[in-house]
């Protein structure tokens, strides 16, 4: 069964930033390999008081705030991607998941964590499955 809005984006309907969204969101899923960090141990972030640190919470927590991890691993990337195309909030945010898409894991990985560090984030747990905490 596929969604009206994943049949939108795999055709001319979407626009080029859901697109891109979307195909972030699957680069995440490929990523962190479909399965959870054990690694990483919760801390108290930033105030997620301003759209674009909502965004980056959302980014780094991408697969646990979608429900991505209840759904059987094969299914998590689209449903990641479809999830941040439909929830990021704020304009640098999905301009970043645009300059992420086609970078190489250790570059999106250096990227992600020169915008956290502007925006006082200390964990992201998307870098723990990268390997890159």
């Amino acid at each position: 069964m596929t969604s009206p809005l994943l049949r939108r984006i795999a055709t001319a309907d979407a626009g080029p930033g859901l697109r891109s969204l979307a195909l972030l969101g699957l680069a995440t899923g490929a990523w962190l390999g479909c399965k959870p960090s054990q690694e990483a141990q919760p801390e108290k972030g930033p105030a997620l008081d301003t759209p674009i640190a909502r965004d980056l919470d959302r980014i780094c927590n991408a697969e646990e705030q979608s429900g991505a991890l209840n759904m059987p691993p094969g299914d998590r990337a689209m449903h990641v991607g479809i999830w941040l195309a439909t929830n990021l909030e704020s304009q640098e945010a999905r301009d970043l998941s645009a300059e992420l898409s086609p970078m190489p894991a250790p570059k999106r990985g250096a990227r992600l964590k020169e915008v956290l560090a502007a925006h006082d984030f200390k964990k992201c747990e998307i870098l723990y499955a990268w390997g890159q905490p």
